[in-house]
């Protein structure tokens, strides 16, 4: 059993938490790893590019000159895509990105970058975290204290709204609740830092993954 130790806002040593198996029990699977990531940046792509074809180019319908006896090769309009200003073949449309990627696989991408993280020992276990009130200065130096550093991302039972408010300010730090959880957000910091009730629930939320 792997264990952990835990600590307090001031980064002193409050006592021990064991890791669930249900976190480690799984191989990094680094080709699903991959292909969630990849999916989720098609997802955000906006894929506004867009050309105009020689139908929708505003041009004249006239065509240029005569069709022989000028020495010129023929044309029939200025939309052509060979002229300057023309149309554009087979140019970009706007379009998703997006591709389908089944659930069991993102399950199984995320539960494999969790093990990664702890495996590394890149996860720092807290007894608790909480703020009564938003505060950016707060935070900071919480995470300076428990070494957490600028690029970490707090993971809680829940939502926490005064810490969401609070990570948004600090450049890298995003503070998320189980449910939030994605391989991508995981993948894009450094170090998390997790609450010990947290860290409970999230042993039993991956149970049903393998």
């Amino acid at each position: 059993m792997t264990t952990l130790s835990v600590i307090n806002t001031s980064g002193e040593t409050v006592g021990k938490a064991e890791v669930p198996e249900t976190i480690l029990d799984l191989a990094p699977v680094t080709g699903v790893i991959n292909d969630v990531i990849r999916r989720h940046r098609a997802a955000i792509r906006r894929g506004t590019a867009s050309t105009r074809t020689r139908g929708e180019v505003v041009a004249s319908g006239r065509k240029p000159w005569r069709q022989k006896g000028t020495g010129r090769a023929r044309s029939g309009d200025r939309a052509n895509p060979i002229w300057r200003g023309g149309g554009v073949v087979f140019g970009p449309e706007p379009r998703s990105y997006d591709f389908k990627v089944s659930k069991k696989a993102r399950r199984k991408a995320l539960k494999s970058m969790l093990s990664i993280r702890f495996r590394k020992g890149q996860v720092i276990v807290i007894d608790r975290l909480e703020l009564e009130e938003p505060g950016t200065g707060k935070l900071a130096a919480i995470l300076e204290k428990v070494g957490a550093g600028e690029n970490a991302l707090i993971i809680t039972p829940r939502q926490d709204r005064n810490l969401s408010l609070s990570a948004r300010n600090i450049p890298g730090t995003d503070a998320v609740g189980i449910r939030g959880l994605n391989t991508f957000v995981v993948v894009s910091h450094r170090k998390i830092l997790i609450t010990r009730e947290a860290l409970e629930h999230l042993g039993k939320w991956m149970e049903k993954i393998k």
